[in-house]
């Protein structure tokens, strides 16, 4: 009985077998998908990116299609991930991406939708700096610390360090610098908030090393200043001083914690001489110094018979700005106070006192709150709310020369490094800031009494500065 039940069985599989190989196999052509279109392409970073790929198929057109661009660093590189750019047949995309001497890769993928079957094409994509002479804008928008960047010809970046690093940076701005994250080059851009500190890349924006300090940056009582030298660099905060080493970690920079002392210094590093930097002391009425390579912070030996006694001046310091520089050496203009409210203008050249000379004929100079000197006349720029003054320093007498309309608050002016005819004038109303450019005539006044170009756009604006490639 068994026997004849496993014989019986075979004979139905045996059937069935025949059956199945007389079926019909049918079996589908794939759609292949041919991308043309160059393999290599060069950009200015945040310029946009177009490309419209020539895509064939094997067959007749009918098929439908989803699409994928997608950019990731040829070579790992710590803060740049892969991110889709597109998904659309062509890319029309702003490339934020900074500039890598490996470059990007840029994959292209077309997916069939009734199979799923991909064809890719991958393009070598270099990106370039868009980054040159310029100046940085630290302001503040609600919670949101901004960085931006004016370009010399007046092309504007908004929060390209946001875009960059795709990060908001939450708190207060306070300022920005440029100064050496290599030794001797502008390399680097420090960034300062209440809610924390960044280094970036300054012709990219990407965070590139880190910046420790022990405090937290107070707007309007803070300032960064390099020596001249190059070697130390030193922060002015709410009075107290920090210094760190340029040359043990460029990159990561650690500030120390207060130098000691007994002394309330006022925001200002005046790098009047090679090795020598100056500091002055509101406290007790004096300037202070550091030498090269110690940050012990002293008090100035001065003398009674200069043209002011550096160790004993008897005034309070209200302004200070940069007059003109070379390789070795700087002039400095300072605001005096006495202690009736008269104020004086002093000079230091070459660590030497130059000029002590009471500030008269001048209206508003009691209430004046920002100040810049001319680069190449005796002259001082001074401001109270809205009114712009020129001071001539041989006549002893000021003029108005420009008024901003009613509300506008001038935060602060510097007259361009290196374009001594160019002075910038940051500016608020409110919450919202703008930067005006004044182009100056032979004798400082402003050519057809009227901005050349103004930028709108910031949050209320902490700082300027500008930065200059070497």
């Amino acid at each position: 009985m068994k026997i004849y039940l496993y014989t019986l069985f075979l004979g139905c599989v045996c059937l069935l077998s025949c059956k199945k190989d007389k079926q019909d196999f049918k079996y589908a052509q794939l759609n292949e998908v041919t991308i043309k279109t160059d393999s290599a392409i060069t950009i200015t970073q945040f310029d946009t990116l177009k490309l419209d790929p020539v895509i064939t198929e094997s067959k007749p057109s009918g098929e439908s299609y989803s699409y994928q661009w997608k950019i990731y660093s040829v070579t790992p590189v710590e803060g740049i991930s892969s991110m889709v750019l597109s998904t659309d047949k062509a890319i029309k995309a702003v490339i934020s991406y900074p500039p890598l001497r490996d470059g990007y890769n840029l994959e292209y993928k077309v997916t069939n939708k009734s199979n799923g079957v991909s064809a890719f094409k991958t393009f070598s994509l270099q990106v370039t700096s868009v980054f040159k002479d310029g100046w940085l804008v630290s302001s503040t928008k609600g919670n949101t610390a901004g960085l931006d960047f004016i370009r010399s010809d007046y092309r504007v970046f908004y929060s390209p360090a946001t875009a960059v690093n795709r990060t908001a940076y939450t708190g207060n701005a306070v300022a920005a610098y440029a100064y050496p994250s290599s030794y001797g080059a502008k390399t680097s851009i420090g960034f300062f908030t209440d809610n924390g500190n960044y280094i970036y890349d300054a012709n990219s924006f990407l965070e590139s090393g880190k910046s420790t300090t022990g405090f937290t940056p107070v707007k309007g009582q803070f300032t960064f200043g390099l020596t001249r030298y190059g070697s130390e660099e030193y922060i002015i905060n709410n009075g107290d001083l920090f210094g760190a080493s340029v040359i043990d970690d460029p990159i990561n920079v650690t500030f120390t914690d207060r130098i000691g002392g007994d002394y309330s210094l006022f925001p200002k590093v005046i790098k009047s001489t090679y090795f020598i930097t100056y500091f002055f002391d509101n406290k007790y009425k004096r300037f202070m110094y550091t030498t090269f390579g110690d940050f012990g912070l002293n008090p100035v030996l001065g003398s009674s018979s200069a043209a002011f006694n550096m160790g004993n001046t008897g005034m309070t310091m209200v302004g200070a700005s940069d007059g003109p520089q070379d390789v070795s050496t700087g002039t400095y203009y300072f605001i005096m106070q006495d202690n009736v409210g008269n104020r004086y203008i002093y000079s230091l050249n070459g660590g030497k006192p130059v000029l002590k000379q009471q500030m008269q004929n001048s209206p508003e100079i009691a209430s004046a709150k920002t100040f810049a000197s001319s680069l190449f006349l005796n002259q001082m720029y001074y401001a109270t709310d809205n009114k712009l003054y020129v001071y001539d320093i041989l006549s002893n007498s000021s003029k108005l020369i420009y008024t901003f309309p009613a509300g506008v608050l001038i935060k602060q002016m510097v007259v361009q490094p290196n374009d001594a005819r160019k002075l910038v004038i940051a500016t608020n109303i409110g919450t919202s800031g703008s930067v005006y450019f004044f182009q100056l005539d032979n004798l400082g006044n402003i050519v057809n009494n009227s901005y050349v170009q103004k930028i709108d756009g910031f949050g209320a604006i902490a700082n300027i500065d500008y930065r200059k490639p070497n």
